[in-house]
């Protein structure tokens, strides 16, 4: 990513374009092409946003040459995309009909369920099927999945595990909606409370008696978290802004606003929904008429992978550090490297689970670990950020609203 970028750019203008005439429907709405723009460089921006589904239907009925570049280009990633997207839907109806009848209480999640707001739930792709279990016994699991044909890859993990079935499936079991590694004491008590209420029998889907459903409040709550977590861990794309859209479009007007309001201020939160509401609203209503912090948004978004980059990652150590100086926040990363909380050292280090008073002794490790094997990781944190690039960003995320969140998580 390009974090000095303050505009959005004209590969990042295209692919609006392309995504409004494709999530409105309107597939045959011509699409002028700007001279400015890269062909090769939107190939580049489709391809690491995960948007050929979306994209394709539109990008095929458009002429002229840039035009016949990517259908070229694009049309075999979209064929194999679309084979992947057709057999996981009939694997994943295959994996749901054996939980309800074999009584395994579930609930399927994010991309599953959201795929149903598009114009074809084909367009919405899914590297992965991720699904909620009640009271789940990882070894009880595992021996179930292999009979469905499924390899255990991590298995036992504090939040989920994870299994594959070639040549697409990649299963990811779920202990809890949320991961307590990126939520604060308050907020991890909150989704610790609220997860009971997921199992109410009048939330089955109908003709169901194991296989649940979230209310539209709730889906769009984790959802948003979902956002919030890649967008201030590692970065994110355009997709989620699409998603956020989507849902909005669909089930906005019936949405309880006032418990859906009081449960994402309570995961601090609620100010990043809105911002990113707005952004949706700019991006993908009609043509885009973007203000300052919608551009920066847009921009953003635009530049990243469909989740991120390590580059981005690193980049938010650095911003994230604190209150002070750009200087003093690149020393802290160190510190912060050698010596993160309990709930992520006990992820890394399993006998913490047992021994917390080891604390201090395995951050005693890790200091040595990154002082003497892995020194060259902060020292290419240290030299890959300039003050420019870091008030670029800092910009972004000032427009987004999360930038004093992003400080007191640390």
């Amino acid at each position: 990513m390009d974090k000095t970028m303050q505009a959005l750019s004209n590969e990042g203008k295209m692919l609006l374009a392309l995504m409004r005439a494709a999530l409105r429907g309107t597939f045959d709405r011509p699409v002028d092409w700007d001279a400015a723009c890269s062909a090769e460089a939107l190939e580049e921006m489709i391809l690491r946003q995960s948007l050929v589904n979306v994209v394709y239907p539109v990008i095929q009925r458009q002429t002229g040459a840039p035009w016949e570049r990517l259908k070229h280009d694009l049309k075999p990633m979209y064929e194999r995309e679309i084979h992947k997207a057709v057999t996981q839907e009939y694997e994943i109806q295959l994996l749901l009909d054996a939980m309800e009848r074999d009584g395994i209480d579930c609930l399927p999640m994010k991309g599953w369920v959201m795929r149903r707001f598009y114009p074809d739930p084909l367009m919405r792709s899914m590297s992965d099927f991720d699904l909620l279990i009640r009271d789940m016994d990882s070894r009880q699991m595992e021996s179930w999945m292999k009979k469905q044909g499924y390899t255990p890859e991590h298995v036992d993990q504090e939040t989920h595990d994870v299994y594959y079935k070639p040549p697409y499936m990649n299963i990811e079991l779920h202990r809890r909606m949320l991961d307590p590694e990126h939520l604060s004491k308050s907020e991890s008590e909150w989704a610790d409370k609220h997860l009971q209420t997921l199992w109410n029998p009048e939330k089955c889907l109908p003709e169901k008696k194991h296989i649940y459903g979230l209310t539209n409040e709730d889906f769009y709550i984790y959802h948003i978290s979902h956002f919030y977590k890649h967008f201030t861990g590692s970065g994110a794309g355009i997709r989620l802004l699409a998603d956020t859209w989507l849902f909005q479009k669909e089930k906005g007007e019936t949405l309880d606003r006032t418990y859906l309001e009081k449960q994402l201020e309570a995961l601090h939160i609620l100010e990043f929904s809105k911002r990113m509401g707005q952004a949706a609203a700019a991006c993908f209503d009609g043509e885009a008429r973007l203000d300052k912090k919608d551009e920066l948004v847009a921009a953003y978004l635009t530049s990243e992978g469909v989740y991120g980059s390590l580059e981005t990652h690193e980049a938010l150590q650095v911003l994230g550090r604190g209150k002070g100086s750009f200087a003093s926040n690149k020393v802290q990363i160190f510190v912060k490297r050698a010596m993160p909380p309990w709930r992520t050292m006990k992820n890394r280090y399993p006998r913490l689970r047992r021994y917390p008073w080891l604390l201090p002794f395995y951050w005693g490790i890790r200091a040595g670990r990154i002082l003497f094997l892995e020194s060259y990781k902060v020292e290419r944190m240290m030299q890959n950020q300039t003050r420019e690039e870091y008030d670029a960003l800092k910009k972004v995320y000032e427009a987004a609203g999360v930038m004093d969140n992003l400080q007191s998580d640390f």
